[in-house]
């Protein structure tokens, strides 16, 4: 499997061993090239299919160690994609009762969403956009009544549009898997503190 390069152009391994860099510490610039970074994801993507198809059949297991091939081949700056396959895990263990684990699993799902949910926040505030660029003329977002003034040429409109729509689509997207890994971790919690006392009462 290709490894990411940063700029000195030196390999940089996106899913660093026990002992090693973490993803913290890892370089910003450290990227897969997208030819690399597509098939990577395709590969996922295909691991991904097979573990639902796991899920569904009840070999749940199974289905954790399938997920876990998927997530191997995710570049670890695709939060996104990380945080789907986690909230999945998370839901595995919670068909085994495994409460701790659901609770786990759960939370570095939200946590992937807080990563990628934090540039946008950032970018807001200083008027920039997703790329860190200030805000164009011909999408400039008036915050006083959250309109968004369009160019004037239907072009430049076209494109200004899209870009919003696919920002709507994935906040949507953003949102969704919040729900489902919060209420993930909210059950396996609620199931945690049942047994716990439960244990207590008949200690």
């Amino acid at each position: 499997m290709p490894a990411p390069r940063t700029t000195s152009g030196e390999a940089a391994d996106p899913h660093p061993r026990s002992g090693e860099l973490d993803e913290s510490q890892a370089p910003s610039d450290a990227r897969f090239s997208p030819e690399e970074e597509a098939a990577l994801l395709s590969q996922s993507h295909a691991e991904k299919a097979e573990a639902n198809e796991l899920f569904k059949r009840a070999d749940y297991s199974q289905a954790i160690s399938v997920y876990d091939r998927a997530l191997a081949s995710v570049p670890n700056y695709l939060d996104y994609e990380i945080a789907v396959l986690k909230s999945n895990v998370a839901a595995c263990h919670l068909k085994l009762l495994d409460w701790k684990a659901a609770v786990d699993e759960a939370t570095k799902s939200l946590e992937a969403l807080d990563r990628l949910e934090a540039p946008l926040s950032s970018a807001k505030k200083d008027g920039s956009n997703e790329d860190g660029h200030g805000v164009k003329d011909d999408a400039r977002s008036n915050d006083d009544d959250g309109v968004v003034e369009l160019a004037d040429t239907d072009e430049d409109e076209a494109e200004a549009l899209k870009k919003l729509q696919n920002d709507d689509q994935r906040k949507e997207e953003v949102r969704r898997i919040r729900i489902k890994a919060l209420m993930r971790r909210a059950r396996a919690r609620s199931e945690q503190g049942g047994w716990a006392n439960l244990q207590g009462a008949l200690e």
